[in-house]
Formats: structure tokens, C-alpha cells, sequence
């Protein structure tokens, strides 16, 4: 009897495993919009420190320490990833979703499939929140979980097909003269029998070496965009969610 539930186990990890080989499949076709032109320059990202592994599972974990952002509280942080999704902003007479200021040239849309749990509008506890962004040749669009936002950071976990693949945790450090921006992603399952061969799925399909080196590089970008306007946007006097810069 034990042998053969063993078995039937054993089935249905594989089974399970081929339905989700099935559903990684890197994101094709994404409607790459045009350039922004804002007033601020891309910051170089050479500067700040990211490092990614392959943990024993296969899972990969990835670590970014941002450039200390000066004049930035970490309020400020929780803020606007509250209403990344939803408000847009004036500059220089044209109007622009918060998503495409945050990058100038590899963000294109970004929506909340299901709300927060409050009811809040935005990216609030509990909320799935799909993106469409570009990492230099890489496509990527996926949809996350947002299971922590305050002050203190933000916790992100990304779905595939209603199944939970890693963690996301963005850490906000208050300092003498802003914030202590880190982020520690881990990225992959810890199923038994079929986790390995799933997270080695993941890493071919989705996150390749070279896709693992743009991402980090376009992280550090967005973060470094923050510094240009989020202190005079975050202090600004709206019209609902319309801002003017």
C-alpha cells in the first residue's frame, strides 16, 4: 500500500512539473513603447552591488544593494509603490503613468488584476499587481502578490498559474540622510520529489545568466530614478491621482 502511494506521488510531481514547464514560457511580443523624454538622466548602476547564486535546491537568490538614496525617507518608498499602479504624472506638459518615470525606457504597463484586501486602491496588501517590463533583449511579464508594504519595506510574491514561485523582499533602512534601500530576491519552489527539476526549469526558461545580469542592472536603474523627483512628487498637491512636476 505504501509502495504504491509512493508511487501515485511520484505521478503526480512529474505530471506537476510538466504543467509547470508548460507555463514558463519566457514572455514574447511585449508592445515595447517608445523612449520617454524626461529631464533626467539613467543613473549608472556600476556602482551599487548585485550579486545572484544558485542555492542547493536549485532555487536562485539574488541580492542587490542599492545606491544610498539621499532626501528619501522610507515612508516616501511605501508610498509610491502604493501608487505606482495608479496615478499618473505632469511633466513638461505631458502626462505619464507613475511606471514609465520610474524607468524612462523598459517599463510598459503595470495594473492591479486583484485588489488589496482593505478594499484600498493600489498596490496594498494582498493585491496581485501584473507587470510588463523589458530587461534590455529580455521580455518579462509576470504577476506578483504583495503580502507585506509599510515603511519597513515591501514583501513581493510572484505567481504562475495561481502557484507561488519565491519571494521578493525590498528592505527600507532609515539613515542620517534618507534610506538604505536592499533587495533580496529568491526566485524557484521547495517542493519535494520535483523542486529541483522545476527550478532548473525556471532558471533555463526564464532567468538565464545573461536575463539575470540585465535584471539586476535595470533594478538599480528604476531605484536611482527615485532620487530625481520622488521627494518634490511625494510632497506635491494631487488632483486625485494626477500629480504635476
Amino acid at each position: 500500500m505504501r509502495a504504491r502511494n509512493y508511487k501515485l506521488a511520484i505521478l503526480m510531481a512529474v505530471l506537476l512539473a510538466g504543467a509547470v514547464a508548460l507555463s514558463l514560457k519566457p514572455a514574447k511580443g511585449l508592445l515595447r513603447d517608445a523612449p520617454r523624454q524626461l529631464p533626467w538622466t539613467v543613473p549608472d548602476y556600476r556602482s551599487a552591488s548585485a550579486t545572484h547564486s544558485v542555492l542547493p535546491d536549485g532555487r536562485i537568490k539574488i541580492e542587490i544593494t542599492h545606491l544610498p538614496l539621499s532626501g528619501i525617507r522610507p515612508e516616501m518608498l511605501a508610498w509610491w509603490y502604493q501608487k505606482l499602479p495608479i496615478s499618473t504624472v505632469d511633466i513638461g506638459g505631458v502626462r505619464y503613468p507613475f511606471y514609465h518615470v520610474f524607468h524612462p525606457t523598459e517599463h510598459g504597463r503595470i495594473r492591479v488584476v486583484e485588489p488589496a484586501r482593505d478594499g484600498s486602491p493600489g498596490m496594498g496588501v494582498g493585491a496581485l499587481v501584473e507587470r510588463e517590463e523589458w530587461f534590455g533583449p529580455f521580455d518579462s511579464k509576470g504577476a506578483g502578490r504583495i503580502t507585506h508594504l509599510s515603511a519597513t519595506g515591501m514583501t513581493v510574491v510572484p505567481e504562475v498559474a495561481g502557484m507561488r514561485f519565491g519571494e521578493i523582499q525590498h528592505r527600507f533602512e532609515a539613515t542620517p540622510t534618507g534610506t538604505q534601500y536592499r533587495v533580496v530576491s529568491v526566485i524557484g519552489v521547495e517542493w519535494p520529489l520535483v523542486g529541483g527539476v522545476v527550478n532548473g526549469l525556471i532558471r533555463r526558461a526564464m532567468y538565464p545568466e545573461a536575463m539575470l545580469k540585465e535584471w539586476e542592472r535595470h533594478q538599480i536603474e528604476e531605484v536611482g530614478m527615485l532620487q530625481h523627483f520622488l521627494p518634490t512628487l511625494y510632497g506635491s498637491q494631487p488632483q486625485g491621482d494626477r500629480y504635476r512636476l
